[in-house]
This record gives structure tokens, sequence and C-alpha cells, in this order.
């Protein structure tokens, strides 16, 4: 407890005492300990067996334990020890207490022995009653044992200012306070029903209306026989107690909670130098008892030093202060500053010192440091990349950095003010001017943009960002900005918006409640009008076919919501034209803050109808298969599996779907044959590519089957075979039945030679119908594939097509009659191309130090394409090297770009860079649309330019360099009327691809 409340608590005429939640006495007031004769300090260790009667004690100890259980005020009273030995009746008043070390309790004890005295002389003297009532110094009310006033003792009328009859006609509302007038009356009652006194706290109302606290004791007063004949009722004034509790209280929190919370040690010292106590701060962080001596926590090194000057400062009474290094909790030195004052009486004689000691390592090191930065700071503000500058409140340019006024070309003298400001281009000026002004006006950060002069005469795009720094007022009292050069980001926003206005795909971007915000030319053609601002500003759910419109607007809401994801809607257009939509969306944060949709959306009313006629194609083909007895199946070489078709099943003259494996089908082979399915076997186990052969097949009821099987290595899978097998069986038994024929009727030898020449022909049409069942099976497995190879299977299903029209040609005797035709184009010179792409490009090339090496081929010929796109394509190649080679040091940043014509007479274009390569992501993740590797990209320019080629019947794809770097490459036709296919190479790997022209001819 701090030194002014034990002061106090000491000078108040009552005895006091406090203690913790658990009843633990922990200080003891003088006039306590001079009552009972104790010797001792307030911090004494008293238990309550001390100072209660041992009669009495069981009676306290359970009155106590129900006043701390309730957490509310309380009283008991019991017979205490005196001076004199003698035990006498008190009334302890228990309160709650708070304070800065935690809850407690606070008890006054109120000697009320001689109020009992009273109490059994009322007894004894009935008939002396009105006369000891008037001698009463305190109010006295009597009252009958049914609450009528019956007599009220003179200081009691002078209180209430009224006669004994206008009393008697009051009620306890209108003495009681209000706030204390239910427990008030709950005490009466309660004392009334148990026939015992009652003692309550309460404010009465005095004459001139104010309202004091009483301790208002009431006692039966009983005849012989113990019934009550009346009630007394005495007010003692505690009005100056009450204040004097509440104020100490507050003093005490107040004073306790100054002390704690103040960011520092805090240590009370006697006039001898003695630490006598410490603050919170002080305890924890250097685990100071009472008593301790503040030189064990100072370092031994400077324990004379503050001792030298703490003895000067108490011999001379003058203020002490000194830097030391003090131990803290850890045990460890911290430098501190400690401070220390007198504190004097009124005769100015020093009673106390006070002191305060502030932990100044961080300071000591930061003078360190400062020293050291303030070396720096110059240095490193003019070697930022960057134009720093500071303004003042009115705008003008306080400072600029070196960096800024070099380019500028202006000294500092020169720039300061509103020099700078002549480096603005005019355009700009007005614009960028009106920001400022209003950053100045309302206090808050801005940023504009803005083209700024070179010291060359070049005008660039800067970003202009500013932030004022405020003083604890939150008053601008400087400002601080930073031009950030943003012409390279302008004009790859410009390509960007040039690729995404030429892509043959329709990006958008919709709002959350669905308003077209932006949309390329091809979106425009997709919604069925002229130009993109014919469909900005409505709403794009009313293009949504009206079956999908719900199930587009929750797709549409999770995207906004921070997802990415695809869908696949039908779309009606202006024209009322009904199309298949695929999109793949991202969510984008627009310039007004809120989340939008970026969306690029592909027309596959095309590839879904192939789908649909491929699976025609399928259904059709099982049925062909039925109808010409044939089936398809795959082999695994090395895993051993093998799947056959429901009509193989049905050949063999299996259960359907049971698992078919080589010994099963050795089983069904006619012994005679069973080395040729050995022999397959071998080969098959060491790679050999195609195989033919005719077996017979033995079924249940031992007839015979004859087959033709035929087979070939698959092109992805190594291990994997697939063929097919017919069942010549009806063909074999017509040709036996012919030769039975022939010998019978040898007459007829032209039939006979007819019948031969129609089975060679059948014989010569069973190579095609296999590779068409062969084909087929391939077929579906591209469209059971996750996901389906749908060009792979378009590109087999045309192959199917060629074997059916060989099967027609070798009846007729025709030649091939399909071909694949493409689209004219313009045909288009690659090289003039790229270098015109060179020459846009050469700035951003020099001032990103690229050198750029070209190996253009000298006898390349045209190619078959759109100049425009494919230049852009060319040109965000050549970007994205430069790129990726932007943070290269160490080695010279080189960009090479190729032209040939390849053996197959296609044309490839490369662009190899020595930049930071294709990371761990793989090759074909940089094509994913919405995918970057850049702080500032948007993933889409590379999966735009894959489409762009796609589009022009070539392939764009990404390897990694035997060194440094990548490279990215694409071929396109050439203009020389060969057609050109992409098929999927051996070993082709990351979505790799291997050209090779079409044959004409099967």
């Amino acid at each position: 407890m701090g030194t002014d409340q034990t002061d106090i608590l000491d000078a108040l005429p009552a005895m006091i005492l406090s203690t913790d939640m658990n009843g633990e006495i922990k200080f003891v007031n003088r006039r306590w300990l001079q009552s009972v004769g104790f010797s001792g300090t307030h911090e004494t260790r008293f238990e309550w067996r001390d100072l209660i009667d041992p009669r009495d004690l069981s009676k306290f100890l359970e009155a106590w334990q129900s006043i701390r259980a309730s957490q509310k005020s309380g009283e008991v009273e019991v017979r205490m020890r005196d001076l004199n030995g003698d035990y006498r009746s008190h009334l302890f008043q228990v309160s709650p207490a708070e304070g800065r070390k935690g809850r407690g309790w606070h008890v006054v004890a109120t000697d009320v022995e001689n109020l009992r005295h009273a109490e059994e002389g009322l007894r004894r003297k009935t008939f002396e009653f009105h006369g000891m009532v008037n001698a009463i110094s305190l109010p006295l009310a009597v009252t009958t044992p049914e609450g009528e006033v019956e007599a009220l003792n003179q200081p009691a009328l002078e209180y209430f200012g009224k006669t004994l009859e206008e009393l008697k006609g009051w009620k306890a509302s209108d003495v009681v306070h209000p706030d204390d007038l239910e427990p008030t009356i709950a005490a009466q009652m309660e004392a009334h029903r148990l026939g015992a006194s009652y003692n309550v706290e309460s404010r009465h109302r005095r004459v001139d209306g104010v309202y004091r606290w009483h301790n208002v004791l009431g006692m039966p007063l009983r005849d012989q026989d113990g019934q009550i004949l009346r009630w007394l009722h005495l007010l003692i004034d505690i009005e100056e107690k009450k204040c004097a509790e509440h104020a100490l209280a507050v003093r005490e929190r107040e004073s306790r909670h100054i002390l704690d919370s103040i960011p520092a040690r805090v240590g009370v010292y006697d006039i001898d130098g003695n630490l006598v106590a410490a603050n919170k701060q002080a305890s924890e962080l250097s685990w100071i008892p009472d008593k301790l001596d503040w030189r064990e926590l100072c370092h031994p090194d400077d324990v004379e030093r503050c001792e030298s000057r703490w003895g000067a400062s108490l011999k001379s009474g003058t203020p002490f202060a000194c830097e030391y290094r003090a131990r803290v909790s850890d045990g460890s030195y911290r430098w501190h500053l400690g401070r220390r004052v007198p504190m004097r009486d009124e005769n100015g004689t020093i009673v106390r010192w006070y002191g305060v000691s502030y932990d100044i390592e961080d300071l000591k090191r930061a003078e360190c440091a400062l020293q050291e930065s303030e070396r720096n700071l110059q240095v490193t503000i003019d070697t930022i990349p960057a134009l720093a500058w500071s303004a003042r409140t009115d705008g003008t340019a306080e400072f600029l950095s070196k960096h800024y006024l070099d380019y500028l070309g202006l000294s500092s003298e020169q720039a300061v003010g509103w020099g700078w400001a002549s480096a603005v281009y005019p355009d700009d000026f007005e614009r960028l001017q009106a920001i400022w002004q209003e950053a100045l006006a309302s206090g808050r950060a801005a940023e504009a943009e803005a083209r700024l002069r070179r010291f060359d005469g070049e005008f660039r795009w800067f970003l202009f960002r500013v932030s004022p720094l405020k003083n604890a007022s939150g008053e601008v009292v400087k400002w601080y900005g930073v031009n950030t050069d943003i012409e390279d980001r302008k004009r790859s926003d410009e390509t960007y918006r040039t690729i995404v206005e030429t892509t043959p795909e329709c990006v958008k971007l919709i709002a959350r409640d669905g308003t077209v915000l932006q949309v390329n030319a091809a979106g425009a053609g997709m919604a069925g009008v002229q130009h993109s601002g014919q469909v900005i500003g409505l709403n794009f759910f009313d293009f949504v076919a009206p079956e999908h419109r719900d199930r587009y607007r929750e797709f549409h809401e999770q995207i906004c919501s921070g997802t990415r994801g695809g869908l696949e809607f039908d779309l009606v257009n202006a024209l009322g034209a009904r199309r298949h939509m695929e999109t793949h969306a991202a969510p984008l944060r627009h310039v007004d803050g809120s989340v939008v949709q970026l969306g690029v959306t592909r027309d596959i009313t095309e590839r879904r109808e192939a789908q649909d006629r491929l699976r025609r194609s399928e259904a059709f083909l099982m049925e062909g298969q039925h109808l010409a007895r044939m089936g398809n199946f795959s082999w695994n070489a090395a895993s051993g599996e093998i799947v056959w078709s429901e009509q193989l099943y049905r050949i063999f003259e299996i259960e359907p779907g049971s698992v078919v494996s080589l010994d099963q089908i050795a089983a069904r082979i006619h012994p005679e044959d069973l080395p040729h399915l050995v022999a397959m076997v071998q080969q098959m186990e060491h790679g050999r590519g195609d195989f033919e052969y005719q077996l017979r097949i033995l079924v249940d009821d031992e007839d015979v089957k004859y087959v033709h099987l035929i087979a070939h290595r698959d092109q992805e899978d190594k291990d994997v075979y697939i063929g097919a097998v017919l069942d010549e069986t009806q063909r074999r038994h017509s040709e036996d039945a012919l030769e039975n024929l022939r010998s019978e009727l040898a007459q007829v030898s032209r039939f006979v030679s007819l019948g031969t020449l129609t089975a060679s022909i059948a014989h010569e049409v069973n190579q095609p119908l296999a590779g068409i069942v062969t084909n087929a099976g391939t077929c579906l497995r591209m469209l059971a594939a996750d996901p389906p190879k749908i060009e792979r299977a378009q590109e087999t299903a045309r192959r199917t097509i060629r074997d059916g029209k060989r099967a027609a040609e070798v009846i007729a005797r025709l030649r091939s009659l399909f071909s694949n035709r493409e689209a004219a184009t313009e045909p288009t010179d690659l090289n003039d191309a790229v270098r015109e792409v060179i020459a846009l490009s050469s700035n951003d090339l020099q001032r990103n130090q690229v050198i750029l090496r070209t190996e253009l081929s000298d006898e390349l010929p045209l190619v078959e394409g759109d100049r425009v796109q494919l230049q852009q394509v060319v040109m965000n190649l050549l970007r994205n090297a430069v790129d990726a080679m932007a943070n290269v040091t160490g080695r010279k940043r080189t960009a090479i770009l190729r032209t040939s014509l390849r053996e197959d007479g296609t044309v490839r274009f490369s662009v190899t860079d020595s930049g930071i390569g294709l990371g761990n992501g793989g090759a074909e993740k940089l094509f994913q649309a919405f995918y970057t590797t850049k702080s500032d990209g948007m993933g889409i320019g590379l999966s735009v330019s894959r489409s762009i080629i796609e589009s022009h019947k070539g392939r764009l794809w990404a390897e990694p360099n035997n060194g440094v770097g990548a490279t990215f490459a694409f071929v396109v036709p050439a203009s020389i009327g060969e057609a050109v296919s992409l098929e999927p190479p051996m070993s082709a790997k990351n979505g790799g691809y291997e050209i090779r022209k079409a044959a004409g001819n099967p």
C-alpha cells in the first residue's frame, strides 16, 4: 500500500484493516493497533484469532464466509479484546475494495459495547425510557412492534426538521434515499421477523433536503418475559467516514494505477538513499524484492560513479541524474538513465526521494545506428531507381533526389519550388496540378499519371505518388513523394489491348450485376453486332439461353467472390442465332474497387457438333461390327491387360465383360495354329510393329471358326497393341461350297472364275476394313481419355474415312478422292513481318540493354496467315524474352530470332533468350489462361498467342535451353500448296508435337 494511503488510514478516527480476497489480513491501521494494544507495523501478520474472543470466533468465521461468498458488503458483531485485555462488543462492517494489486476487503470496526449496555439498561429501566431517549445525543426513533412511530428524541426532530406528529405521518420513502429504501426495509422486516437486532447503512434526508449516510442500528426492547415492547432505531452519522472511505479507495487506485502505468522503473527512497518502495515495472523488470539495495542491480563498473553522484545529491539536496547499466529479469544488463528528485515538507526539509529509471539501451544503439544511417541516407536516396522528392505544406518542392535532378537535367536551385513543373508535359500539367491541390486540401495520399521531359527532351510516362507526414495533432507538416517510370507498362498495356482486340476469342469484363463493362471486337461479333460499343452497358445475362441463365448467374457470382473457373453454356445473340460457348473466367479488381469477371469465351459449337457426330459414329461402328462380324481389341505387352469389344466376345463365344487372358485365348485356338499365336506374342513382346494372321478357333460344340487378325503398335504407348479380328467363317464356308461347285460344274468355269474374282476382291477389302476397325478403336480410346483428345480423335476418324474410301477404290479401281483443303489466307513474308516488329521494339531493347541477333533464312517461302496477328505473336514472344532477362545480372542479355524452312515444308520461327528460364511449373502451364509469372501480368498473352497460331493450322510451344534461358517457337504452313498435319510424335513430352506431310495416297 502506498505511503500516502497509509497516512490517510492512520488519520481516520476509526479502526480499519484490509484483507485479500481469501480473507488474509494484509494491513491494520494505527487506531486498531492502539485499541487492541498490539505492537508491530502495518504489515505485521495478524490472524483473526488474535483479535476476536474465542467464544465468537466460529460465529465470525461463518458470517465472514457468507459475506465473501456474496461478494457484497456485510457486517457481524463480535467481542474483541481491548488494550486492557477485556473483551468488548464491536460491529465489523465489511465492504469489497478494488486496487491495482487486485481485489480485497476493507473492514471497519465500531465499538458497540456501550450500545449493548444501553440496551441492557433500557430493558431494566423501562420507566426511564423517554428520559434516556432524549438523553442520547444521536438521532433515535422509537417504534411499536407494529412499526408505528412512537417517539423521536430531540436530535432526530432537529435532523428531520419536523414535529413528532408530522413525522408520524411520514413513510419510510419520505426520509430514506430511494436507492437505499429496499435494503433498509428488507433489513427491518427480517429483524422484525426474527426479533433480532439489525444494522444497515442508508442515506436519510436532512431538513435542508440533503441526504447523509447513517449507520442505522435497530434493536428490540423486551420485557422480563422476552416480549418485544418497543423497537429502538439509532442513526449514527457516517457521512464523513463514507466520504473518507471513498476518497481513500479512489486515491489508492489512482496512485497505484499511476505508478504502475508509468513505462519506467519508479522507486521511493528514504533520506539516507535507501530504496523503500518500487512500482510494478521495477519489480517485473529487475525482480526487486522489498528493501533491496539499488547497488545490487547496477553494473559493477558503474556502481562507484553512480554512488558518488548519488551521495553528492543526498548531501546537497540537488536532483540526481546518471546513466548506468542495470540488471534486468533475464540477468543481462541494459543501459538506463536514472533521475531522482527530493520531496520536501512545508519547512523545506527533505522527507523522501522519488526516482525514475528509463531503459535507454535501444536509444544507445540507435545513436550509433543513426550516425551510420545519416551517412548512408543521402547516398541511398540519391541511388534509388526512382524520382524521390519532398514538398512543403503549400505544395512547393523542398527537395529532389539526385536521380530526379539528373533525369530533369536541372540543378537543385532550378528545380525546387515550382521549377520542376517546367518539365511536365503541357497537356498533363492542369490535371496533375488539380490532383495535387486536392491532396493538399484533404491531407490524404494521392497518385496521378503524367509525362515528364527527360534531359534529352524525350517525354516519358510517370506515376506520381505522394503521402503526407503528420504530427501528433494530425496536422500535415511535410509531403513525401516518388515518381515511378511507367513508360514500358504503358506500351505493354497498349500491346495487350491490341492483342485482346484482335484475338479471335471473346474477352470481356462483366460487373457483378451482369453489366458488360468492356468487350473486344470478337465479343461483339459473337453478340451479333458490328462493334463493341453496341454491347457495353447491356446485361450479359440477357444473351445467355434461358435454360442456362440461372447456372451462369451462379457461376458469375462465384467468380466475383474470388474463385476461378470455367463453364459451358448456350448463347443467343442479337440476330437470334444460338451458339454453344466455353468460357474461362477469373476475378479482377476494377478501377472503382469492385470485383468483376474477366472472361475469355470461345465458340465451340463446331467442336460440340463434332463430338455428337463422333458419338453417333461410335454407335454406327458398333452396329457395323456386329453386321460385319468383326471385333477389336487392345493388348498391353507390359502389364498383360487385354481389352475386347463386345463383338469379339461373341466371336470367341466368351461371356461378355469377363476378364480375358492369353491362356483363355490359347484354349480357343486350333492346336495346329497355336504356334502362330505363340510367335505373334513373342514378336509383340520384342516390339514388332504390325501383325496379320489367319487363325482357327474352336467353340464349345467343336465347330471351327476362321478369323483374320490384324494388329499394330500404338504410336503413343509403345507397350500397347491395337487390332481387329474379322470372323471369316461364313466366307470360308462360301469358298468351300464354291470349290465343291467348281468340281461338279467344270463346264461353267467362267462363273467359277467370277466367284474366284469375287473372293479375291473380298480378300483385298479385308485389309482396309481391318484398318477401319483399328482406327475406330483408337478413336474410342481418344474419346475415353480425360480430357477427351478431340483433335486426335478427329484425325483418327479421318483415317477411318480414308480406309473406307480405300475399300471403295479396290472395288471400283478408283484413285483417292479426298484431300485436306485449307481455307484461303493471305500469303505473308514472315521475315518482313519480323523485321517490322524489331523496328517497333528497338527502344525497348536498348532500354533493357538487350543484344538482339537475327538469323532469318534467305530462302524462306511465304506463309499462309494474317500478317497483323502473326506480328502480334512475334511481338508478345519478344517482349516475354525481354521481361525474362530484366533481372539478369552477371551475363549478357541476348535474344536470338530465327526463321527456317523445315523438311516437311512448314516454316518455323523461334525466340531464344538468356533469361531465367521456364521455372518449375512446366512449359505447358505457361499457356494456360490467367497464369502469369509477372507481378503486373494478366496471364492471357501466351494463351491468346497459342490460339492465334492454332487458328493458322500451326502450333506454339516452349522448351528450356541447354544452358540458361528458354526458347519459344511456332510453326505455320508455308504457302506452297502442300497440306500438313499435326500428329503427336512417339517421344512427345509436355504437350510437344512433330509436323509431317500428309500423304496424298493411302
